[in-house]
């Protein structure tokens, strides 16, 4: 397994979570991470003056620091329980891009599966169908998968999908193809760049319709 050079602290860890998953969705320890990524570059995760050790605390950050930047709010890991997290959809779609093998069509398969939950949820065919917005908060929360009322995980959420759409986009861009594709199923029907796009103008058409009860769980900072 090849990887490629001047990868971010964040994409390493990544591809620390992507070995430890063994291309599934199994679950790691934090320990398991930071050994991982220790052993994937020494110099950067080793305890300063002492790099034949793993510096867990800073292997950490990566991953429990807020911010955009980092591994969870981009939707790559996810905290299972306590002291656990596994690789999601979104993650072993970004851990392929940054390896330096052919990984094109598990990329697309990823993306599908990842997207196609939001695409293929009857409150979005909807909107794409006749652009018609949820009536009530609930169809809302209940499309977001929202089981929480708080800042964090609303911000969690949202950052998620918006990560899926644009890698969804990039893929078809550098691919030069019009729509996502999982096997020959007629129940895979194949994902559209146009649906795509259209799922990305219904989440802000959604925030913007029901801006006062996203500023209110913005506002709850638990």
């Amino acid at each position: 397994m090849s990887i490629k050079s001047g990868l971010s602290s964040t994409e390493e860890v990544l591809l620390a979570a992507f070995r430890l998953s063994t291309d599934s969705l199994r679950e790691f320890t934090e320990w398991d991470l930071t050994v991982e990524s220790w052993k994937l570059n020494k110099n950067r995760w080793g305890l300063q003056g002492h790099e034949e050790y793993p510096d867990h605390k800073r292997v950490m950050n990566e991953v429990m620091a807020r911010g955009t930047q980092k591994i969870v709010s981009r939707g790559w890991i996810e905290r299972t329980r306590p002291n656990h997290y596994k690789i999601t959809q979104l993650g072993l779609v970004k851990a392929k891009s940054l390896l330096d093998i052919s990984q094109s069509e598990k990329r697309n398969v990823n993306l599908y599966e990842a997207i196609s939950v939001y695409v293929k949820n009857p409150i979005f065919e909807s909107y794409f169908s006749n652009k018609s917005l949820p009536e009530n908060w609930l169809d809302v929360a209940s499309f977001l998968k929202l089981n929480k009322y708080d800042i964090e995980t609303l911000n969690k959420i949202l950052n998620y999908i918006n990560n899926i759409i644009r890698e969804s986009l990039n893929y078809l861009e550098e691919n030069k193809i019009g729509a996502l594709i999982r096997g020959k199923s007629s129940q895979n029907k194949p994902i559209t760049k146009e649906r795509i796009i259209e799922l990305e103008k219904f989440i802000k058409a959604v925030e913007e319709k029901f801006k006062s009860q996203f500023d209110a769980i913005r506002q709850n900072k638990k």
